[in-house]
């Protein structure tokens, strides 16, 4: 029986011995809370400023006049690598351009493409219009019924 009884006490026990001990842990908040080692120390805080007026601003010193000139003929040496490389530049964009336009049967539109539709063809749409015609006489005559 006495073993029963201690069986039986040993939770309830348990439960009251954590309530009376002291937190430990990270969850601790009597203990000194200790940082992480990988946490940066905070940067120390700036002297305080006095509170006189800032120093006047001092202007920039003249700059010195160039120690030699250089003549603009050897300068310009480096641009006919530019006009080649945008000679090869354009080139590319060209060969590029021609595989699209080989690639799409149609061709591209030219022009004004927010402008107004162009007329089409007399004769193009001759069928199709008459067809839209008549069903629409048809369905004005059985509004015109349905009205009466």
């Amino acid at each position: 029986m006495g073993n029963l009884t201690r069986v039986f006490l040993a939770l309830p026990m348990g439960f009251v011995k954590a309530l009376f001990t002291p937190a430990r842990g990270r969850h601790a908040s009597a203990a000194r809370r200790r940082r992480s080692t990988r946490v940066r120390r905070y940067a120390p805080l700036p002297a305080p400023v006095e509170a006189s007026t800032p120093p006047a601003p001092t202007p920039a010193p003249p700059l010195a006049p160039p120690r030699e000139s250089l003549p603009a003929d050897e300068i310009a040496l480096v641009r006919p690598y530019y006009l080649s490389h945008e000679r090869d530049l354009d080139s590319v964009r060209a060969e590029a351009t021609a595989r699209l336009h080989a690639w799409v049967p149609r061709p591209r539109p030219s022009g004004d493409l927010l402008a107004a539709p162009v007329e089409p063809l007399p004769g193009e749409f001759d069928e199709l219009a008459a067809l839209v015609r008549t069903w629409n006489d048809q369905r004005a005559r059985r509004c015109a019924e349905v009205a009466v």
